[in-house]
């Protein structure tokens, strides 16, 4: 009966080895078929980031870069072994363009291609999207000018700005050839809000750079460009400003008590704003002269002046924006009136000590009168002051005859004066036995101013 039991344990000990053995033997013989009859299985893999690298390419021989790409990520399908299938993911693929036929810039639309990164093989390769939209430019380095803008600064009452400047004034901007071509200005921007500004200031750093086309448009696609420095500071001159009133400063012959209030002048403008130069500079309420030598006036007189000239060493800036003031003369009731003059008649003075005598030689000299008309018909030459003025005059190297401005003046009248004062010829000849300084032959002309 043991006997018996033994046996059959041995027995059903055995069939389960043989089974254990059997299914073994079965499933190996699937596996080989299934490799023999099915060897590879297809797989999807999303998101494989697409890898743009021109490095060694023919693009990057002829310095082009990628500045834009449509596609950041594909979807790579394909057929690999079974032993490679579930170790093949996005991180062991490799989505690329080849660049090796670029050599010019602009917009490409480009074939990507796969790979595995670990040896596997794929077959029926599928990518979506197959290609890409890729924007390849030359960077080139353009230098320009940068200027100030500033969008809340407000001054206090009586300031104005001066001098506005940016340190560095010129940058070095990086970036594509064809958006560098289209820059012609270049603005550095300062947002910061400053109010009441009444003194100078500086360090205000800018807060991001403006460009414009040659028409002034700004230029919005700017995300390739760099400048080198990336920031630039900007400095205010803040100075006191004054609007004064224009006046003209007659110039007298030295014989002449004239009436300056008899002649009127009109002024455009009337007045000018101008500022201090520097902060030490005090403006006074004293009106803007404009010089004007009486006998240069005649009727219809207008003459343009520059305003940059009557400024000039006054330490101080134009801020109105005239460059030009317009005098013309009020001849409203004025008249003009021509008298001969006898040579005679004409006076030295402060003759100088020089070892010779001085004497007119021109008989007569016509002389042009203007004032009121009720008045000028009534002058006659007896009511003329005419001199020649040597003081303050060198004339030792005149030559024996010249010509010297005549100064004439109304005795009896303070409101005519002499247009265009006249020259009378002057002989010089030495004094008998005086030291002397020789001087030229010949004649000259000389003005008086």
């Amino acid at each position: 009966m043991n006997e018996n039991k033994k046996r059959g344990i041995t027995e059903t000990t055995n069939n389960a080895t043989l089974l254990l053995i059997a299914i073994i033997c079965a499933v190996a013989a699937w596996f080989i078929v299934a490799m023999t009859i099915y060897p590879s299985e297809s797989k999807t893999v999303t998101d494989v980031p697409l890898v743009i690298d021109i490095a060694g390419s023919s693009a990057a021989e002829n310095g082009l870069s990628v500045t834009n790409k449509s596609v950041e990520k594909v979807t790579v399908s394909f057929d690999c072994s079974r032993t490679d299938y579930n170790r093949l993911n996005a991180d062991d693929l490799r989505a690329y363009v080849d660049f090796s036929n670029i050599t010019t810039e602009g917009k490409k639309t480009l074939t990507i291609q796969a790979e595995s990164v670990n040896g596997a093989e794929l077959s029926n390769l599928q990518i979506y999207p197959d290609t890409v939209d890729v924007e390849l430019y030359k960077f080139e380095m353009k230098t320009i000018n940068v200027k100030p803008k500033l969008l809340n600064i407000s001054l206090a009452e009586g300031k104005v700005f001066g001098d506005i400047k940016c340190q560095p004034e010129e940058i070095t901007l990086t970036g594509p050839s064809s958006q560098l071509a289209q820059i012609t200005e270049c603005y550095a921007v300062s947002e910061k809000a400053l109010s009441d500004l009444d003194t100078s200031y500086s360090g205000l750093n800018s807060d991001r750079l403006e460009f414009l086309d040659a028409e002034g448009n700004p230029i919005i696609d700017t995300r390739f460009i760099s400048s080198d420095p990336a920031t630039v500071n900007i400095s205010m001159q803040v100075l006191t400003q004054k609007t004064l009133p224009f006046k003209v400063n007659l110039k007298l012959p030295s014989n002449s008590d004239f009436d300056k209030d008899s002649i009127k002048f009109n002024i455009t403008p009337a007045e000018l704003t101008i500022a201090s130069g520097s902060s030490d500079v005090t403006l006074t309420d004293d009106p803007l002269e404009i010089p004007i030598s009486l006998s240069t006036v005649d009727i219809g007189y207008s003459k343009d002046f520059s305003v940059e000239n009557m400024l000039s060493g006054k330490n101080v800036i134009n801020v109105s924006g005239v460059e030009n003031v317009k005098v013309t003369l009020d001849d409203e009731g004025l008249a003009s009136k021509e008298i001969s003059l006898a040579g005679e008649k004409v006076g030295l003075l402060h003759v100088p000590s020089d070892g010779y005598n001085y004497s007119i030689e021109s008989a007569k000299l016509k002389v042009k009168l203007i004032g009121p008309a009720d008045v000028i018909n009534d002058i006659t030459a007896a009511d003329l002051d005419a001199t020649v003025n040597f003081l303050g005059e060198d004339t030792s190297k005149n030559p024996d005859l010249f010509a010297y401005d005549v100064q004439v003046s109304c005795s009896t009248h303070n409101n005519v004066w002499c247009f265009n004062a006249p020259q009378v010829n002057i002989r010089k000849t030495p004094k008998e036995g005086a030291a002397r300084q020789s001087a030229p032959t010949g004649s000259s002309n000389r003005t008086n101013q």
